[in-house]
């Protein structure tokens, strides 16, 4: 080797080097930013995530706070209701009972002539006065009478107390009324407490049968 290629040589070989190294330089800086980052990035993390906790925490107590005054203010409007309920059914017994007096006073006056009089039609007639006074005044306050005897038997509105045979009567029509219903409004108040038909006599029933055959 003469020497002119020496120093060509040595100088691609420092060029190399030279590259190699500034090679590593660029390599270890990416290295060192890579782990600069590791030790920054977990930290943002933690820092985002304590904030949308605490963010979280003031919308539930936010939440809560507001569940307790609606719960707050239901129980208010609940017992409100309440009181005011027992005021107007109060109010509906007093007007009632009010307009009731008038009739326990008309009773009172039949009965004090009927200690000092013997006449009889005269209480009779005062009663049935008192009677139709007394009905009227329930009447209008909504009541109303149920009409059971020749109906069908209807347990929405009858209680059956016992059965008949009857010949005037088809099976399951109520033949007689023990104790009369009433509609109050519409809704029932108390049933017709009801015989209700089982038809024929028995006897009656095979006579029928006898003939057909």
């Amino acid at each position: 080797m003469s020497n002119e290629e020496r120093p060509k040589l040595s100088k691609e070989k420092r060029l190399k080097e030279e590259k190699k190294k500034g090679k590593s330089e660029k390599q270890h800086t990416e290295v060192v930013e890579k782990e600069k980052k590791k030790d920054v990035e977990p930290a943002t993390e933690t820092d985002l995530l304590k904030e949308r906790l605490a963010k979280s925490e003031e919308q539930a107590k936010e939440l809560e706070d507001r569940l307790l005054r609606l719960a707050a203010e239901y129980d208010n409007y609940r017992k409100r209701t309440a009181r005011e309920f027992e005021a107007i059914c109060q109010s509906a017994n007093e007007n009632l009972i009010s307009k009731l007096l008038d009739t326990m006073d008309n009773f009172e006056r039949a009965l004090d002539s009927a200690k000092t009089s013997n006449d009889y039609d005269s209480f009779r007639k005062g009663v049935e006065l008192i009677y139709t006074h007394l009905r009227e005044l329930l009447e209008k306050e909504g009541l109303k009478e149920i009409d059971a005897v020749c109906k069908p038997f209807d347990p929405n509105i009858h209680e059956a107390v016992t059965q008949c045979e009857s010949d005037e009567h088809d099976e399951g029509i109520v033949a007689d009324e023990m104790c009369k219903g009433y509609l109050l409004n519409e809704r029932l108040l108390r049933p017709s407490k009801v015989v209700v038909s089982k038809g024929k006599p028995t006897h009656e029933k095979e006579e029928g049968k006898e003939r057909d055959e």
